[in-house]
């Protein structure tokens, strides 16, 4: 079993018809958020509701983890990608569906610069 923390120094967002094959299974995906750390990637495909869906996966050789989850979920990523730092991306290889991303602890009523989901 490895875990890895990484820092997501990057990322990519990608929107519209995103056909790919995972496991000789072809998926469609809505919307990609690709972050990217210095040695290894963690890449959330957000699926149309009801679609099938192959498991998520870790590649050991291209230090890569593939998520799979509902196209309404990536509003979130998608925010705190934008407004939050640092991010950090989490990978358990032996189950890579629990991968996720983070911030550290932060102080209450931190009040973000430049936005988020509160403004005042």
């Amino acid at each position: 079993m490895a875990k890895h923390n990484f820092l997501v120094e990057r990322y990519q967002i990608t929107l519209g018809d995103h056909p790919k094959t995972f496991g000789g299974t072809e998926v469609r995906a809505r919307g990609v958020v690709a972050c990217f750390g210095e040695f290894l990637r963690l890449i959330y495909y957000f699926m149309p509701e009801g679609a099938d869906t192959p498991n998520a996966m870790w590649s050991e050789d291209a230090r890569l983890c593939v998520v799979f989850l509902p196209f309404s979920a990536m509003p979130a990523f998608v925010d705190v990608l934008r407004n939050e730092k640092p991010i950090y991306g989490n990978i358990d290889t032996d189950a890579p569906g629990d991968a996720f991303i983070s911030t550290l602890h932060e102080p209450v009523g931190e009040e973000e610069k430049g936005g988020g989901f509160f403004r005042r």
